[in-house]
């Protein structure tokens, strides 16, 4: 028994040793390391919201963390995956972003839903 213990045990405190250690302070600041996140504001949008309520981005000349900003703003599931089709499939034309999108996108088994949303976000000029 004390066997089993000392082969699985060690292990086990050192990976946990490593994962606490992950948390520990940089020195070469001094400071405790902290994941980095951003928070972007929103309101929420009830489903069957019009456009008009969505704040709108033109695909054109928004990066792509704008992008996916916007698209998470908006509700939509996977942003930043979408984010990252909608930049690789522009420039855009006003009159041809819907038949862009779906086509673009419908390669990757978008669905209506969210299809609708992201068109609803964009607004290309």
């Amino acid at each position: 028994m004390t066997k089993k213990i000392v082969q699985f045990g060690i292990p086990l405190l050192l990976s946990v040793g490593l994962l606490t250690a992950c948390g520990s302070s940089d020195s070469d600041t001094g400071q405790s390391a902290s994941p980095t996140t951003s928070v972007v504001a929103s309101s929420t949008t009830a489903p069957g919201s019009s456009a008009a309520e969505i704040a709108q981005v033109d695909p054109n000349t928004a990066s792509q963390s704008q992008i996916q900003a916007a698209f998470e703003a908006a509700g939509v599931s996977n942003a930043g995956k979408w984010a990252k089709e909608v930049t690789e499939y522009g420039p855009y034309s006003p009159d041809a972003i819907s038949d862009t999108l779906t086509k673009e996108l419908g390669k990757y088994g978008i669905d209506q839903q969210t299809l609708d949303t992201i068109s609803s976000v964009l607004a290309p000029q």
